[in-house]
């Protein structure tokens, strides 16, 4: 028995302040010998088994952490290497950009924004695209702590609707796919879990878990703020302990969403989330891993979603005026969808493109083309942002001699 891949991982993903606790290494550990320990300030994997005779390192394979392997995964999964000399220099491989939202009134309305993520994952399961996707819900017994969950219909697909904002082992959720049998799945990611399921799929010995895979799906993201950060925000903005919650959702309702959580005894106590500061509240719980990513728009997924404030009916409006006035001037139904949000749709594979095309022939997403003047101006904005905020913790840890994220192009 050797924990030549454990130590491997421990000293220059874990320890260094690194991992960023998607759990795919407790995912793919032959005899499960790795567990995903919860804190308060996340979820830490640790040794809790022995590891499996001979020498193993497939734990510290799979662990994007460290390395981050962009250019081969634009290549084997995308077809090619991002252009350089565009837009995709700082926006990855992009095959089509468009802005839209879900068109059946309930998905839309359980979507933190636009509901084009689920729209397409119900779609997706409906037509036997898929027969499962992982997708990020709620704990059964702590119903405040986020964890992955297998979805395999259209109510437990809506059911994990809305952002999670904080850590938890989402890629753990693969383990669970392939063990109850499915074939054919879709894994909802953050752009580094993303990273780790390349990493995975390009290698030659996970058959089990990367043949099942067909579509990597990423959010937008920021950071993925500490538990900690939700336990405030509970106390001090609702006067809630977490452990008396019952219900909670951190966007819900009009755009940009409200802080809702109902206690156990059925109380429901809400606040703002964005108008109040509850994305800056949560800022001050951004964890060490996040501050050496400078990763937001997913660029290791086949599909990627987020918010798009380009709407003039939205809280804050970023410049995106051609499509939102063809959507201001659509029928009815679509104006009042649109103004409790919009998705941005990023497609990377051609798989994707052909999925997108497809929901919106079938009617289940109303989608508007951004140009790439209208493309490269939104990502420009929206991907300098990590640059302006984490550069500085980079460039310290650099100083210092502390390890630092590696992209390779």
């Amino acid at each position: 028995m050797s924990q030549e891949g454990f130590d491997k991982l421990k000293k220059e993903c874990i320890d260094s302040g690194l991992c960023f606790e998607c759990g795919l290494c407790a995912a793919v550990c032959p005899p499960k010998a790795i567990e995903m320990k919860h804190y308060e300030w996340g979820n830490n994997p640790e040794l809790a088994g022995k590891c499996a005779d001979g020498e193993c390192t497939k734990c510290f394979r799979v662990c994007a952490a460290k390395d981050v392997l962009f250019g081969k995964t634009e290549e084997t999964f995308f077809g090619r290497k991002r252009d350089m000399n565009t837009f995709e220099k700082f926006g990855g491989v992009i095959r089509f950009s468009a802005t839209g939202c879900a068109t059946d009134p309930e998905v839309r309305h359980t979507g933190v924004s636009g509901g084009v993520a689920s729209a397409v994952l119900i779609h997706a399961l409906e037509k036997g695209i898929i027969d499962g996707c992982v997708l990020a819900g709620w704990d059964e017994k702590e119903p405040w702590r986020a964890r992955a969950f297998v979805a395999r219909n259209r109510k437990e697909v809506l059911a994990c609707s809305g952002s999670k904002y904080q850590p938890h082992p989402q890629l753990l959720g693969i383990r669970e796919a392939y063990e109850t049998g499915l074939k054919k799945i879709a894994v909802t990611t953050t752009p580094c879990h993303a990273g780790s399921l390349r990493r995975m799929m390009l290698e030659g010995d996970f058959a089990e878990y990367t043949g099942i895979i067909r579509l990597v799906i990423s959010s937008f993201c920021a950071a993925h703020w500490a538990l900690a950060g939700t336990r405030w925000l509970l106390k001090t903005w609702l006067g809630v302990e977490m452990e008396d919650v019952k219900e909670l959702r951190y966007r819900t309702g009009t755009f940009p969403g409200t802080f809702r959580a109902v206690t156990k005894d059925g109380t429901v106590h809400e606040k703002a989330f964005v108008r109040s500061g509850g994305v800056a509240a949560l800022g001050r719980f951004t964890p060490e891993e996040c501050r050496v990513c400078l990763e937001k728009i997913g660029y290791s997924a086949d599909l990627v979603f987020g918010d798009t404030w380009g709407h003039p009916g939205n809280f804050m409006s970023f410049d995106m005026t051609p499509p939102a006035k063809e959507l201001l001037e659509s029928d009815e139904r679509i104006r009042e969808a649109a103004a409790k949000g919009l998705s941005a749709i990023l497609c990377r594979s051609g798989f994707a493109t052909k999925l997108i095309d497809e929901c919106r022939r079938d009617g289940c997403i109303k989608v508007f083309e951004n140009t790439a003047e209208e493309t490269e101006k939104f990502l420009k904005h929206v991907t300098s942002e990590k640059t302006d905020w984490y550069t500085p913790w980079i460039e310290a840890r650099k100083r210092r001699g502390m390890p630092v994220r590696n992209y390779h192009l």
